[in-house]
Protein backbone atom coordinates (compact mmCIF):
# COMPACT_ATOMS: atom_id res chain seq x y z
CA UNK A 1 0.00 0.00 0.00
CA UNK A 2 1.41 3.56 -0.98
CA UNK A 3 -0.05 6.97 0.64
CA UNK A 4 0.44 9.75 -1.65
CA UNK A 5 -0.69 13.52 -0.41
CA UNK A 6 -1.13 14.57 -4.35
CA UNK A 7 -3.75 14.00 -6.71
CA UNK A 8 -3.17 11.01 -8.51
CA UNK A 9 -3.97 10.97 -12.49
CA UNK A 10 -3.82 9.01 -15.21
CA UNK A 11 0.22 9.37 -15.88
CA UNK A 12 0.75 8.65 -12.05
CA UNK A 13 -1.15 5.81 -11.70
CA UNK A 14 0.31 4.17 -14.88
CA UNK A 15 3.71 4.53 -13.34
CA UNK A 16 2.50 2.87 -10.57
CA UNK A 17 1.18 0.01 -12.36
CA UNK A 18 4.36 -0.67 -13.73
CA UNK A 19 6.32 -1.20 -10.81
CA UNK A 20 3.54 -3.21 -9.60
CA UNK A 21 3.77 -7.14 -9.58
CA UNK A 22 -0.15 -7.61 -9.66
CA UNK A 23 -2.80 -5.73 -9.67
CA UNK A 24 -3.05 -2.37 -8.69
CA UNK A 25 -6.20 -0.33 -6.92
CA UNK A 26 -5.86 3.31 -6.78
CA UNK A 27 -8.68 4.52 -4.40
CA UNK A 28 -9.27 8.54 -4.70
CA UNK A 29 -12.01 11.18 -3.49
CA UNK A 30 -13.08 11.71 -7.10
CA UNK A 31 -11.23 9.93 -10.53
CA UNK A 32 -10.53 11.90 -12.87
CA UNK A 33 -12.31 10.38 -16.24
CA UNK A 34 -8.60 10.08 -17.91
CA UNK A 35 -7.87 8.02 -14.29
CA UNK A 36 -11.40 6.01 -15.21
CA UNK A 37 -10.72 5.31 -18.85
CA UNK A 38 -7.10 3.91 -18.12
CA UNK A 39 -8.52 1.50 -15.40
CA UNK A 40 -11.38 0.44 -18.47
CA UNK A 41 -8.75 -0.01 -20.96
CA UNK A 42 -6.13 -2.24 -18.31
CA UNK A 43 -7.63 -4.89 -16.08
CA UNK A 44 -4.66 -4.97 -13.62
CA UNK A 45 -5.81 -1.27 -12.80
CA UNK A 46 -8.47 -1.07 -10.24
CA UNK A 47 -9.82 2.49 -9.18
CA UNK A 48 -11.83 3.31 -6.35
CA UNK A 49 -14.05 6.68 -6.58
CA UNK A 50 -15.04 7.18 -3.00
CA UNK A 51 -17.56 10.49 -3.70
CA UNK A 52 -19.61 9.37 -6.27
CA UNK A 53 -19.11 5.34 -5.12
CA UNK A 54 -17.70 4.26 -8.31
CA UNK A 55 -15.45 0.75 -8.91
CA UNK A 56 -13.53 0.32 -11.56
CA UNK A 57 -12.49 -3.16 -11.78
CA UNK A 58 -11.00 -6.14 -14.37
CA UNK A 59 -11.66 -3.28 -16.78
CA UNK A 60 -15.54 -3.29 -15.82
CA UNK A 61 -17.16 -0.33 -14.18
CA UNK A 62 -19.39 -0.74 -11.12
CA UNK A 63 -21.87 1.31 -9.41
CA UNK A 64 -23.39 0.93 -5.79
CA UNK A 65 -27.30 0.55 -6.07
CA UNK A 66 -28.25 4.44 -5.11
CA UNK A 67 -24.62 5.95 -7.08
CA UNK A 68 -26.63 6.40 -9.92
CA UNK A 69 -29.57 7.92 -8.52
CA UNK A 70 -27.37 9.99 -6.43
CA UNK A 71 -24.16 10.09 -8.29
CA UNK A 72 -24.18 14.29 -9.00
CA UNK A 73 -26.19 14.84 -11.92
CA UNK A 74 -23.77 17.94 -12.52
CA UNK A 75 -21.19 15.19 -15.31
CA UNK A 76 -21.99 16.57 -18.21
CA UNK A 77 -24.03 14.03 -20.68
CA UNK A 78 -24.16 13.92 -24.43
CA UNK A 79 -27.85 15.43 -25.74
CA UNK A 80 -28.75 16.74 -21.47
CA UNK A 81 -30.10 19.91 -22.53
CA UNK A 82 -28.31 22.54 -20.28
CA UNK A 83 -25.04 21.87 -18.06
CA UNK A 84 -25.30 22.65 -14.77
CA UNK A 85 -23.18 25.63 -14.78
CA UNK A 86 -24.52 26.96 -11.53
CA UNK A 87 -23.44 23.53 -9.60
CA UNK A 88 -20.03 23.66 -10.44
CA UNK A 89 -19.93 27.59 -9.72
CA UNK A 90 -21.07 26.50 -6.14
CA UNK A 91 -18.49 23.88 -5.85
CA UNK A 92 -15.68 26.54 -6.66
CA UNK A 93 -16.79 29.21 -4.32
CA UNK A 94 -16.75 26.86 -1.65
CA UNK A 95 -13.54 25.82 -2.71
CA UNK A 96 -12.27 29.21 -2.78
CA UNK A 97 -13.35 29.93 0.59
CA UNK A 98 -14.20 27.35 3.15
CA UNK A 99 -16.66 29.91 5.64
CA UNK A 100 -20.50 29.16 5.81
CA UNK A 101 -22.39 30.78 3.41
CA UNK A 102 -25.89 31.61 2.96
CA UNK A 103 -27.62 31.09 0.06
CA UNK A 104 -28.25 34.65 -0.69
CA UNK A 105 -24.38 35.39 -0.45
CA UNK A 106 -23.53 31.97 -2.53
CA UNK A 107 -25.82 33.46 -5.53
CA UNK A 108 -24.48 36.06 -5.82
CA UNK A 109 -19.97 34.86 -5.50
CA UNK A 110 -21.46 32.96 -8.49
CA UNK A 111 -24.11 34.65 -10.57
CA UNK A 112 -27.35 32.60 -10.02
CA UNK A 113 -30.31 32.60 -8.48
CA UNK A 114 -31.34 31.22 -5.04
CA UNK A 115 -32.90 28.52 -6.24
CA UNK A 116 -30.31 27.19 -8.18
CA UNK A 117 -28.35 27.36 -5.14
CA UNK A 118 -30.49 25.79 -2.90
CA UNK A 119 -30.74 22.63 -5.76
CA UNK A 120 -26.74 22.53 -5.93
CA UNK A 121 -26.50 22.23 -2.71
CA UNK A 122 -29.32 19.53 -2.43
CA UNK A 123 -27.41 17.43 -5.27
CA UNK A 124 -23.96 17.95 -3.78
CA UNK A 125 -25.16 16.34 0.04
CA UNK A 126 -22.16 14.82 1.63
CA UNK A 127 -19.70 17.34 -0.08
CA UNK A 128 -21.55 20.57 0.79
CA UNK A 129 -23.08 20.53 4.03
CA UNK A 130 -25.60 23.41 6.11
CA UNK A 131 -24.93 24.58 9.71
CA UNK A 132 -26.49 27.56 11.10
CA UNK A 133 -24.10 29.70 10.12
CA UNK A 134 -24.74 28.33 6.52
CA UNK A 135 -23.32 26.35 3.83
CA UNK A 136 -19.83 25.06 3.49
CA UNK A 137 -17.72 22.38 2.01
CA UNK A 138 -17.11 19.39 5.02
CA UNK A 139 -13.57 19.05 2.95
CA UNK A 140 -12.77 21.59 0.34
CA UNK A 141 -10.28 19.12 -1.31
CA UNK A 142 -13.30 17.26 -2.50
CA UNK A 143 -15.34 19.73 -4.63
CA UNK A 144 -11.72 20.01 -6.01
CA UNK A 145 -11.46 17.12 -7.28
CA UNK A 146 -14.72 16.58 -8.51
CA UNK A 147 -14.86 19.68 -10.01
CA UNK A 148 -11.38 18.44 -12.56
CA UNK A 149 -12.97 14.82 -12.91
CA UNK A 150 -16.56 16.33 -14.40
CA UNK A 151 -15.99 19.94 -15.65
CA UNK A 152 -16.56 19.82 -19.23
CA UNK A 153 -15.27 22.90 -20.03
CA UNK A 154 -16.91 26.51 -20.40
CA UNK A 155 -18.70 25.86 -23.88
CA UNK A 156 -19.44 28.56 -26.26
CA UNK A 157 -16.80 29.82 -28.91
CA UNK A 158 -13.26 29.61 -29.27
CA UNK A 159 -10.43 30.89 -31.30
CA UNK A 160 -7.01 30.73 -31.67
CA UNK A 161 -4.06 33.20 -32.36
CA UNK A 162 -0.39 33.62 -32.94
CA UNK A 163 1.72 36.14 -30.99
CA UNK A 164 5.43 37.21 -31.16
CA UNK A 165 5.12 38.60 -27.61
CA UNK A 166 5.50 36.34 -24.25
CA UNK A 167 2.41 34.82 -23.09
CA UNK A 168 1.97 37.04 -20.30
CA UNK A 169 2.36 40.62 -22.59
CA UNK A 170 -0.56 38.99 -24.72
CA UNK A 171 -2.56 38.19 -22.28
CA UNK A 172 -2.19 41.21 -20.57
CA UNK A 173 -2.56 43.35 -24.11
CA UNK A 174 -6.01 41.42 -24.62
CA UNK A 175 -7.42 42.43 -21.41
CA UNK A 176 -5.82 46.04 -21.90
CA UNK A 177 -7.54 45.85 -25.22
CA UNK A 178 -10.73 44.80 -23.62
CA UNK A 179 -10.82 47.49 -21.28
CA UNK A 180 -10.73 50.04 -24.36
CA UNK A 181 -13.37 48.70 -25.48
CA UNK A 182 -15.64 48.08 -22.57
CA UNK A 183 -15.02 44.66 -23.00
CA UNK A 184 -15.02 42.75 -20.32
CA UNK A 185 -11.77 40.16 -20.13
CA UNK A 186 -10.39 37.99 -18.20
CA UNK A 187 -7.10 35.44 -18.33
CA UNK A 188 -6.77 31.84 -17.62
CA UNK A 189 -4.72 28.88 -17.73
CA UNK A 190 -1.09 29.92 -17.81
CA UNK A 191 -1.68 33.52 -17.82
CA UNK A 192 -3.22 33.58 -14.65
CA UNK A 193 -1.03 30.54 -13.03
CA UNK A 194 1.87 33.05 -13.94
CA UNK A 195 0.64 35.36 -11.22
CA UNK A 196 -1.24 33.20 -9.07
CA UNK A 197 1.54 30.34 -8.60
CA UNK A 198 4.49 30.77 -10.87
CA UNK A 199 5.85 27.36 -12.22
CA UNK A 200 6.32 26.24 -15.23
CA UNK A 201 7.23 28.74 -18.49
CA UNK A 202 3.93 29.94 -19.85
CA UNK A 203 3.20 28.17 -23.13
CA UNK A 204 -0.28 29.56 -23.93
CA UNK A 205 -2.27 32.90 -22.95
CA UNK A 206 -6.28 31.76 -22.43
CA UNK A 207 -8.38 34.84 -22.00
CA UNK A 208 -12.37 34.93 -22.02
CA UNK A 209 -14.42 37.81 -22.75
CA UNK A 210 -17.82 38.74 -22.91
CA UNK A 211 -17.87 39.06 -26.57
CA UNK A 212 -15.41 39.33 -29.63
CA UNK A 213 -12.36 41.60 -30.10
CA UNK A 214 -10.58 42.57 -33.25
CA UNK A 215 -7.37 40.27 -32.21
CA UNK A 216 -5.47 40.83 -35.65
CA UNK A 217 -5.09 44.69 -35.08
CA UNK A 218 -3.06 43.85 -31.90
CA UNK A 219 -0.78 42.15 -34.07
CA UNK A 220 -2.31 38.18 -33.76
CA UNK A 221 -2.73 35.95 -36.91
CA UNK A 222 -5.61 33.15 -36.59
CA UNK A 223 -3.85 30.04 -36.20
CA UNK A 224 -4.87 26.37 -35.57
CA UNK A 225 -4.95 25.26 -31.71
CA UNK A 226 -2.07 23.33 -32.63
CA UNK A 227 0.37 26.17 -33.02
CA UNK A 228 -1.59 29.10 -31.23
CA UNK A 229 0.01 31.20 -28.41
CA UNK A 230 -3.33 32.69 -27.32
CA UNK A 231 -6.84 30.89 -26.97
CA UNK A 232 -9.59 33.27 -27.29
CA UNK A 233 -13.13 32.28 -25.60
CA UNK A 234 -16.20 33.60 -25.49
CA UNK A 235 -17.60 31.56 -22.78
CA UNK A 236 -21.30 29.81 -22.48
CA UNK A 237 -20.54 29.26 -18.80
CA UNK A 238 -21.81 32.73 -17.44
CA UNK A 239 -20.70 31.97 -13.89
CA UNK A 240 -17.12 32.35 -14.99
CA UNK A 241 -17.80 36.26 -14.53
CA UNK A 242 -19.35 36.04 -11.06
CA UNK A 243 -17.25 33.48 -9.67
CA UNK A 244 -13.91 36.35 -11.29
CA UNK A 245 -15.26 38.93 -9.47
CA UNK A 246 -15.54 37.57 -6.41
CA UNK A 247 -12.31 36.31 -6.64
CA UNK A 248 -10.63 39.81 -7.56
CA UNK A 249 -12.61 41.61 -4.37
CA UNK A 250 -9.61 39.17 -2.70
CA UNK A 251 -6.47 39.69 -5.42
CA UNK A 252 -7.13 42.46 -7.56
CA UNK A 253 -6.32 40.50 -10.63
CA UNK A 254 -7.95 40.91 -14.00
CA UNK A 255 -8.67 37.04 -13.80
CA UNK A 256 -10.74 34.09 -13.81
CA UNK A 257 -10.97 32.34 -10.08
CA UNK A 258 -7.94 29.82 -10.02
CA UNK A 259 -10.35 26.91 -10.18
CA UNK A 260 -10.69 27.55 -13.36
CA UNK A 261 -6.80 28.89 -14.07
CA UNK A 262 -6.09 25.28 -13.07
CA UNK A 263 -8.34 23.41 -15.21
CA UNK A 264 -7.30 25.37 -18.02
CA UNK A 265 -3.74 24.82 -17.05
CA UNK A 266 -4.17 21.06 -16.91
CA UNK A 267 -6.47 20.93 -20.07
CA UNK A 268 -3.03 22.48 -22.22
CA UNK A 269 -1.11 19.59 -20.70
CA UNK A 270 2.89 19.39 -20.93
CA UNK A 271 4.88 17.63 -18.51
CA UNK A 272 4.95 19.42 -15.79
CA UNK A 273 1.11 20.78 -16.02
CA UNK A 274 0.32 18.22 -12.98
CA UNK A 275 2.66 19.96 -10.29
CA UNK A 276 1.28 23.53 -11.47
CA UNK A 277 -2.11 22.45 -11.22
CA UNK A 278 -1.17 20.78 -7.72
CA UNK A 279 0.66 24.33 -6.67
CA UNK A 280 -2.84 26.15 -7.39
CA UNK A 281 -4.21 23.64 -5.43
CA UNK A 282 -2.40 23.82 -2.68
CA UNK A 283 -2.50 27.40 -2.30
CA UNK A 284 -6.43 27.78 -2.64
CA UNK A 285 -6.68 25.34 0.10
CA UNK A 286 -3.99 27.10 1.91
CA UNK A 287 -6.66 29.62 2.03
CA UNK A 288 -4.45 31.79 -0.09
CA UNK A 289 -5.31 36.17 0.83
CA UNK A 290 -3.61 38.77 -1.66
Amino acid sequence: MKVRQKTIYERDALQLLGSARERLLVVVPIASRGLIDAAKGNPRLGVASVADRRLIWNGEEIHSRDAARKSHASVAVPGRRRNPWGRWAIMRACILDGEPRSQIELARETGVTQSAVSKSNSALDGLIVRSAAGWRATDRSAPWDMFMAEYPGPGGVTTYWYGLDSVPEQSKAVVAAGTSAGVHVVSSGDSAADELAPWRVPARAVVYAKSGIALDKLGFAQTSGERATLQFAVPADHTIWATAAFWAQRTNMAAVDPVIAAWDVRRAGGPDADEAVERIRNLVLAGLRS
